[in-house]
């Protein structure tokens, strides 16, 4: 389980568009995740976001040289490292693109995600 230690804690919040009241805590906790990522797979694109307050609390994970739309939701109650690393690299397999470190490869198709949210490539659209 990723435990914040108690006196890193912030009460302080930021209230974002969405309604979400995005607290200190929410943000330490996605930096976490990011850096435990960017750790197992170097130079790829992670963003982070969690939201304390949706269904009793989520991380979403996505790997923006997959895909902006679609990524990994991981529930607060039962996160742990091996969960966030487990994720990124599902979401890394998905794109058929090899666990490790980034070499600039581009997503060509994508498991699991409808026809007409594929990257352009895959749809054989030359631009």
């Amino acid at each position: 389980m990723i435990i914040i230690p108690k006196e890193v804690q912030v009460r302080s919040s930021l209230h974002v568009p969405d309604g979400h009241t995005c607290t200190a805590n929410d943000i330490l906790l996605a930096k976490r995740a990011s850096e435990l990522l960017n750790r197992h797979y170097p130079l790829h694109l992670w963003g982070v976001f969690v939201n304390s307050e949706a269904q009793g609390g989520v991380l979403q994970i996505k790997n923006f040289s997959v895909s902006y739309r679609y990524g990994y939701t991981l529930h607060l109650t039962t996160l742990t490292d091996q969960k966030i690393i487990q994720a990124g690299g599902e979401i890394l397999e998905r794109a058929a693109m090899k666990r490790g470190s980034w070499n600039g490869q581009q997503a060509e198709f994508i498991e699991g995600v409808p026809l007409k949210h594929q990257p352009i490539k895959s749809l054989g659209i030359i631009v």
